[in-house]
């Protein structure tokens, strides 16, 4: 996936980058910051979806604080159009209620846009605004 976003070939890809990559998902999936569902078709995985899961404050207005950030969400091409996306994205949204979090939220590009409203994403109240430092 990251490479197809990020118009890149394995050979581009630092051992430091799969090393810290690595090291996350094997912490966040142990600790459950981390859950993803995946799609296979017989031994092949053909689509993946994740969310991270942290706390916040809660709000006046209700709810425990936890929130879900959807990342990761990928179909291989071939399989794209069938129904993939959608699926797993009906089950991060699953896994959101039966985690009680308060709500999933995720930043979308124009291709999943039509996946994420099939589904009840919504365009947030508020803007989202963002600063990065670089590292």
């Amino acid at each position: 996936m990251q490479l197809e976003v990020n118009s890149l070939i394995n050979h581009q890809v630092s051992g430091e980058y799969l090393e810290s990559v690595r090291n996350y998902f094997t912490l966040s999936l142990k600790d459950q910051k981390y859950s993803s569902a995946i799609a296979i078709d017989g031994d092949v995985i053909i689509g993946t979806a994740g969310a991270c899961f942290y706390n916040k404050p809660p709000s006046i207005t209700g709810g425990s604080g936890l929130i879900g950030y959807v990342t990761n969400v990928y179909t291989r091409k071939e399989y794209r159009g069938c129904g993939v996306g959608t699926n797993l994205m009906r089950k991060l949204n699953e896994l959101g209620v039966e985690l009680k979090a308060d709500k999933l939220h995720l930043g979308a590009t124009s291709d999943g846009l039509q996946i994420y409203k099939a589904v009840g994403y919504l365009e947030p109240r508020f803007v989202n605004l963002e600063i990065k430092f670089k590292s």
